[in-house]
């Protein structure tokens, strides 16, 4: 662990397989509220992904990031994945029910977990995730690996900047103005991605958890970001379709909302915890955030 995210954050690895799989367990468990387990997306980690919400979450539960770990050997397979998780919930969370955060590739991890092992999941929380690769979606993966090869890396920085971020967060600095074109060009040159990547996007290319989500029974969040290119918010729409007890929350913003929104992420996340009753299966959550600014500036004005 490179930084403590929380203040007396522990940080350990359990082995799956061969895989070495990280985690780091923060805050304080709650009477009533299940720990908090977070799966990061390709080619992420805990830090990179959610150095901002994981902070926010433990300042009101307990919370479990999971570093997803690789053999490195054969195709990545999901199930292994999901392997990994139950190994991280037996060691932190033994005989406890959880619920489960992935965002992007680590919703499809998720999905799978909750599907397979309900006894395990409370509850879900999937953001900007998908339950099968299209055609259109196999384009920019297919392209994403092929740039991914290059020695040349400069190319691939610029595609993963231009379709992970929002075009709002592109163009202007929350709360303070107009992004400068050598910022953005500055985030293409730092743009990077950890040593799994490739074999994420790879496994990602044929995903198909279709006939998995219609199997989850446990209560569950999907948030779609309504800017989002990697994976666009139809398939929020879809796993909500076919997850009997989900409730659908839009964002604004691109792919990248644990980045672009955490903090309206955090008032989500928390409120579906914290106030079940707030969320009906089958319907849609207000962006009341949105519209409460909306309602003080007209009110300002």
């Amino acid at each position: 662990m490179k930084h403590e995210l929380y203040p007396g954050t522990v940080a350990g690895t359990v082995e799956v397989d061969g895989a070495v799989v990280g985690y780091q367990d923060a805050g304080e468990q709650r009477p009533g509220r299940p720990v908090v387990v977070m799966i990061h997306g390709t080619g992420g980690s805990v830090e990179s992904h959610f150095f901002t919400l994981f902070p926010m979450l433990a300042s009101r539960s307990r919370v479990v990031g999971i570093d997803l770990g690789d053999t490195g050997g054969g195709p990545l397979d999901l199930d292994h994945l999901v392997a990994q998780v139950l190994a991280v919930l037996d060691e932190r969370c033994p005989g406890e029910s959880v619920s489960l955060l992935g965002y992007s590739m680590g919703s499809c991890v998720a999905s799978a977990t909750a599907a397979a092992h309900p006894a395990r999941v409370e509850s879900l929380v999937l953001l900007n995730g998908w339950a099968r690769t299209d055609n259109a979606m196999r384009l920019r993966f297919d392209l994403w690996q092929r740039l991914h090869t290059l020695e040349d890396r400069s190319h691939f920085r610029t595609f993963m900047v231009m379709n992970v971020y929002g075009r709002a967060f592109l163009n202007s600095i929350p709360y303070i103005g107009p992004r400068p074109w050598s910022q953005v060009e500055q985030m293409c040159d730092d743009y990077a991605t950890g040593p799994s990547a490739a074999r994420h996007m790879e496994m990602n290319s044929r995903m198909d958890i279709a006939d998995r989500v219609v199997d989850i029974a446990c209560r569950t969040l999907v948030i779609g970001s309504r800017g989002d290119q990697l994976v666009p918010l139809e398939h929020s729409h879809e796993l909500f379709g076919a997850i009997a007890g989900s409730t659908l929350a839009e964002v604004a913003g691109g792919h990248a909302s644990v980045t672009e929104r955490p903090a309206h992420l955090f008032h989500l996340v928390d409120r579906f915890l914290r106030e079940p009753g707030a969320f009906t299966p089958g319907a849609r959550v207000d962006d009341d955030v949105v519209l409460q600014l909306a309602a003080f500036e007209r009110k300002s004005a």
